[in-house]
């Protein structure tokens, strides 16, 4: 129905469907809450009906002219509207953007206290930026270079070199230029410009975010964490990262409440601090933030595994970390098999004959599909690590 970036020290509460509601972890008093409805939109004034039936349902009044009104992306229409509630002597602010197109209307709504809205307004305002609905239809080729460049302009960090097109097809940032033609056959294979973008990202992504630049190795170290990525996809940037088998690429990143950077080689040098070194520390601080959120796998009555669904972008990384391989093992038994066909979508199940086959089926299907993909083979988890395998069970 639609996606959303939050930070990881904000909690997400959802069911089975919508709504969802976001607050910060803390004595903050804000919270946002999201959730779309399968109903047609079309034009601004679809947008100004919606405020209606929302301002009926709460017995308030909105005037047409309090509504600010615009486009949200390529097909979609947007409106904002706020006001003031008073309850228990104090005061309660409400600000509501509402967005959607030909197939859906969303609704997201903040509300808090005044000092609550104050201390949390640009985190919220970065929320709220971030949402993305699903495309309305397949963009055609002469909207398609416009709507791509203003999505990986949205997402750049700060300090990197804009998007641009040129007019022989090709799209620039800095030194890095791609063949239009290619990345729109991407989107036309994939459906989803956020994944085309999500891409194009990882390979622009050269340098170390400016969060980072210049600080100290007394700054940084506690920042540490580690992903896991296919080699392909980083392998144009120099960047701290240490070799796996079967392709895989261990790397050493910097993290913040709501992204993480790679790190150039350039600032290990810089810092005096072996790769390997930097490896280790980040599989141990990953390894002791705490239990892992983890989705049961069952066959039938039988626990067979687990997925990893930390949601904080590491899971592939915790297939590094001994504490939790630990945990699994005493659980599931001592031999344990991994899927990991994308860097989001990682399983371990108990080494068995009956899921084994399963399992490579999902690993190959997965790897395919699924955006960031990581690995089409199994691996077993040992004390050791990570040790690859064929789908049949024979040593890769």
């Amino acid at each position: 129905r639609f996606s959303v970036h939050y930070p990881r020290n904000w909690s997400a509460l959802a069911g089975e469907g919508d709504p969802v509601h976001l607050q910060p972890r803390g004595d903050q008093d804000v919270a946002v809450t999201l959730w779309a409805i399968p109903a047609e939109i079309v034009g601004p004034q679809g947008i100004l009906d919606a405020f209606e039936h929302l301002a009926e349902a709460r017995g308030l009044a909105v005037s047409h002219g309090s509504v600010r009104l615009d486009r949200w992306g390529e097909d979609a229409w947007a409106g904002s509207w706020a006001w003031e509630e008073s309850r228990n002597g104090g005061s309660r602010l409400w600000r509501v953007l509402v967005l959607g197109h030909d197939q859906q209307l969303l609704y997201a709504m903040i509300n808090g206290t005044p000092d609550g809205m104050d201390a949390a307004w640009e985190v919220c305002r970065r929320i709220l930026a971030s949402i993305r609905l699903p495309p309305a239809e397949l963009l055609s080729p002469e909207f398609f270079p416009l709507a791509l460049m203003e999505l990986l302009n949205d997402r750049r960090a700060r300090g990197e070199a804009p998007w641009l097109y040129d007019n022989q097809g090709n799209l620039v940032s800095g030194s890095m230029k791609v063949r239009l033609g290619d990345l729109y056959r991407a989107y036309l294979e994939e459906g989803e410009l956020e994944e085309v973008a999500g891409a194009l990202d990882l390979r622009g992504q050269a340098s170390i975010e400016r969060t980072w630049a210049d600080r100290s190795w007394e700054d940084v170290q506690s920042h540490l964490r580690v992903v896991l990525r296919r080699r392909e996809a980083v392998e144009e940037l120099d960047i701290v990262g240490i070799p796996l088998d079967g392709g895989v690429i261990a790397c050493p990143v910097l993290d913040t409440d709501d992204h993480m950077a790679f790190i150039p080689a350039s600032e290990s040098a810089r810092w005096g601090v072996d790769p390997h070194d930097l490896l280790t520390r980040a599989v141990a601080l990953l390894d002791a933030e705490g239990p892992v959120r983890l989705q049961a796998v069952r066959d039938g009555d039988r626990l067979a595994g687990y997925r990893i669904v930390a949601g904080d972008g590491y899971d592939s990384g915790r297939l590094l970390c001994p504490g939790l391989r630990a945990r699994l093992a005493e659980e599931l038994g001592s031999s344990l098999l991994v899927a990991m066909p994308s860097a989001g979508f990682v399983l371990v199940l108990r080494d068995d004959e009956a899921f084994r086959s399963g399992l490579a089926l999902q690993a190959e299907a997965g790897y395919r599909r699924r955006p960031r993909p990581l690995s089409a083979d199994l691996w077993r988890w040992t004390e050791a690590g990570l040790e690859l395998v064929s789908a049949a069970g024979s040593p890769g």
